[in-house]
């Protein structure tokens, strides 16, 4: 079957942009069509859509049997916000992402603004503000969209209108290396809200290419100056929620996007080149299916190291239950395992010295983190073991 292409964009004139290629500046900044009520897409791109929503529904179940899914749902989105910052240089080791949220949770960040729980803590605060709205029955709109981009770029209390893009954007790494100019300010509120119609429309489509036509509509829109990026995916992982395909955020999406980020934006720009979607959505397909099955592969691991910690504690009392929550919070100390588990501060040094001693957690010698433990089994599932990635 040959699907049909969207209809053509706009194309605007922008004025000379200081580190813009010149190609870029001459073809000007697009402007993409609304999407079509009705868009058929050929039989192997459905397939490969059903095959991750499959995975998706695997993924989900896995997660409960694994008996931490709280700590599981926290290491996803501290992995996927980290991976998120990346999308602005920032490089942030798993360790650091996970102690950053660590200070986060006991109060107000430092000052110093390029500290990891500066850059991470806003992305966490819009991922923990998106899933208690979506818990709360709430749409994933433009409204939503807008109130996440103003926690991200740290403006909580602005309105949705006041965090939108005023001139030409980018999209690519940096300007050096940009791959399209979007539209300004002038048409983004009618086409956001079209946006948001066509989400909250009942149609035909599954439920992940609806969501992949969605994240490439928001990509090219660019609506929010420094942060439309991470809310695309944000937009992703919260809809897959929403829609009912995982019932927690457990898919990791930036986190495969970022392996595959020269070839993500080679797919969006064919789109804008050739109208063609369906190239786009078996992107998308395979890369929430390889994601969720990594992710699978994953609870497997980590339901394999948690039944050897068993076999080294006692079967009874706390000393369990804190070793079973590392799978989760990989990243620990003191006050963190007083309020988790509800034992005196005694307790918890206790706690940590007999979990130090049968080699499940190390302190962290580091004079920014003193008194902090770590796992160390669990950072490398998450970080080292090339099951637990999308890629070969």
């Amino acid at each position: 079957m040959n699907a049909p292409p969207l209809p053509p964009g706009q194309w605007a004139p922008v004025p000379e942009l200081p580190g813009i290629p010149e190609h870029l500046r001459r073809e000007g900044a697009y402007l993409p069509p609304p999407l079509p009520s009705h868009l058929p897409l050929p039989a192997v791109t459905y397939r490969l859509v059903a095959e991750a929503e499959h995975a998706l529904g695997r993924l989900d179940e896995a997660a409960d049997r694994l008996r931490v899914r709280p700590g599981l749902v926290r290491a996803t989105q501290v992995r996927d916000a980290a991976a998120s910052a990346g999308l602005t240089g920032t490089v942030i080791g798993l360790r650091e992402a996970f102690a950053a949220d660590l200070v986060a949770a006991h109060g107000p960040p430092p000052t110093d603004r390029s500290a990891p729980v500066q850059l991470l803590a806003p992305h966490l605060a819009a991922y923990d503000h998106g899933t208690e709205h979506v818990r709360r029955g709430g749409a994933v709109d433009a409204d939503l969209l807008g109130r996440l981009a103003a926690i991200t770029v740290g403006r909580p209390d602005a309105a949705p209108r006041d965090v939108l893009r005023r001139e030409p954007g980018v999209l690519g790494v940096n300007r050096e290396r940009a791959y399209l100019l979007t539209a300004p300010n002038a048409h983004l509120v009618a086409h956001l809200e079209q946006w948001s119609t066509w989400v909250r429309e009942e149609r035909e489509q599954p439920r992940i290419a609806k969501i992949a036509l969605a994240h490439y509509q928001l990509e090219v829109l660019q609506p929010f100056s420094s942060v439309s990026g991470h809310v695309a995916r944000a937009f992703s992982v919260l809809e897959v929620v929403r829609a009912g395909l995982l019932r927690d955020q457990l898919l990791p999406l930036s986190v495969w996007l970022d392996d595959a980020l020269p070839e993500y934006q080679e797919e969006i720009r064919a789109v804008v080149d050739t109208g063609s979607v369906h190239p786009w959505v078996e992107f998308f397909a395979c890369a929430v299916r390889d994601q969720a099955l990594a992710q699978l592969r994953l609870v497997g691991l980590l339901a394999d190291l948690a039944e050897r910690y068993a076999r080294l504690l006692p079967r009874t009392g706390v000393l369990p239950e804190v070793a079973a929550d590392l799978i989760g919070f990989p990243v620990v100390d003191h006050r963190a395992l007083r309020e988790r588990h509800q034992v005196t501060t005694k307790a918890a040094t206790d706690l940590t010295r007999r979990l130090v001693e049968r080699g499940i957690l190390v302190p962290w010698d580091s004079r920014d983190y003193r008194r902090v433990f770590v796992c160390r089994d669990v950072l490398r599932l998450l970080v080292d073991n090339p099951d637990t990635t999308a890629l070969p």
